[in-house]
């Protein structure tokens, strides 16, 4: 299964459903922040599911702030990251996803994209997909294929629209 991983859109849902198109994926995550552009994501692709949990600026949403799920044996743990610290390290996020068994955390939160391979759990932030990218980084997006050992990837958003 191929998944693509949105975080912090920001309301630039255009640049998310560019990449959704020109990547054929079989389902959608987002990270939060804007989590409301990935419900408008799902309403303009119609047949790609879009699973969403919410951010710190998603508050008064009634989005989960965590999910776990199990895809295709993958066990995956997403979250958008704040409420672990992750402007200020991975740890704590990477022991809550030991504690939950997942294969793979995921988290946004700090704009960077970053992939951690720690043991048997991989760590992915797809930075931020939309206009505010931070300092140096790019707008960027994840890809996870279940079919390929778990396999996590980062893409710039330029590289593929």
């Amino acid at each position: 299964m191929k998944i693509l991983v949105f975080s912090d859109s920001h309301r630039d849902v255009e640049s998310m459903e560019k990449v959704a198109r020109a990547i054929k994926s079989d389902m959608i995550l987002h990270l939060g922040d804007h989590c409301t552009d990935g419900i408008e994501l799902e309403q303009r692709l119609e047949d790609i599911p879009v699973i969403i949990v919410k951010g710190n600026c998603d508050l008064w949403t009634a989005v989960d702030d965590e999910k776990m799920l199990d895809l295709d044996g993958c066990r995956i743990f997403m979250t958008h990251g704040h409420e672990y610290g992750v402007r200020n390290g991975y740890s704590t996020i990477l022991e809550e996803g030991r504690k939950r068994e997942a294969d793979i955390v995921l988290c946004g939160h700090t704009h960077i994209p970053r992939i951690i391979k720690k043991q048997d759990i991989c760590i992915m932030n797809p930075g931020a997909v939309g206009e505010f990218a931070r300092g140096p980084f790019r707008p960027s997006f994840g890809i996870i294929d279940t079919g390929d050992e778990n396999k996590c990837s980062i893409e710039k958003v330029s590289s593929v629209i």
